[in-house]
């Protein structure tokens, strides 16, 4: 009952944030036909990419909806199971596959843009991008994984007595397969931070910016971004990990920073959950 009912809190959590995202985007837009609106930075989105975002980001947004079915279905077991098989994970890496490509022929293909160029993969050399990541990524693991991780744990301990870990996670935990935890890095380390910054940090982030304004963008996108990933105990921490992500795009404007940082901290934490021993 505890796996539900954490189940149906993001489920609500999202609905939330959706309509803040809405109602948002219709204040700024008042405000803006009521005051000069100089301070809109030109970033090469408009009202049109505000509809189109949602055709890859709904993937991810089904989530927490998928998520609660599964939990309630007497057919699953969420606090149990096998871990996640290889043909899963083949199944996984297909999907961030098709949202990334889906993502990327939006902008290039159907609004006619650069990637390269509208999300500055070419502003900052390799040197400068490796110093941001390691930065970056160390404050990610300190602030984000390591203080609001057990905080967040703890207080949810109180109030949940059984939550279950995440499928990846126990899969990485417990796999003995070379094969598994192979396809657990790639996942993780490559094919997240690539499709979930290209679309989270890149283009909903960007388009949303655009009708609002940074902050209310960081902390929206982060939002959901938090909470597609389907764990509560995470949920915070996701959240000011993705704002994080957010301030580091703002700064360098270069979106493969936040997509080193992103591998980086999904590294140290397979790192920390195979090999916990060693960082004790």
């Amino acid at each position: 009952m505890d796996e539900i009912a954490a189940k149906q809190v993001l489920l609500d959590f999202e609905i939330i944030v959706l309509i803040a995202l809405f109602a948002g985007i219709g204040v700024f837009s008042w405000f803006r036909r009521r005051v000069a609106a100089e301070g809109v930075e030109k970033n090469g989105f408009d009202g049109y990419d505000l509809a189109l975002m949602f055709f890859p980001a709904l993937l991810f947004l089904f989530n927490p909806l998928l998520e609660l079915y599964a939990a309630k279905s007497p057919a699953v077991d969420p606090a149990g199971g096998s871990g996640v098989s290889v043909y899963a994970m083949l199944i996984n890496l297909a999907y961030f596959f098709f949202v990334g490509l889906m993502t990327y022929g939006i902008i290039e293909w159907v609004r006619n843009r650069s990637v390269v160029e509208i999300f500055g993969l070419r502003r900052l050399s390799f040197p400068s991008i490796v110093v941001f990541t390691i930065v970056g990524g160390v404050a990610a693991i300190v602030i984000c994984a390591w203080a609001l991780g057990n905080v967040s744990q703890s207080f949810l301990e109180r109030v949940f007595t059984d939550l279950a870990a995440q499928e990846t996670v126990e899969a990485l935990q417990q796999s003995e397969s070379t094969v598994q935890v192979a396809f657990s890095v790639v996942m993780a380390c490559i094919a997240a931070p690539l499709v979930e910054e290209l679309l989270f940090r890149g283009y909903m982030y960007g388009a949303l910016k655009k009708a609002t304004n940074p902050i209310f963008s960081a902390v929206i996108i982060g939002a959901l971004f938090a909470v597609v990933h389907g764990n509560l105990p995470a949920l915070l921490p996701l959240w000011a990990f993705s704002i994080l992500l957010c301030c580091a795009y703002e700064w360098t404007r270069c979106l493969w920073v936040p997509i080193g940082m992103h591998a980086f901290f999904n590294g140290v934490n397979i790192l920390l959950m195979r090999f916990p021993e060693a960082f004790q």
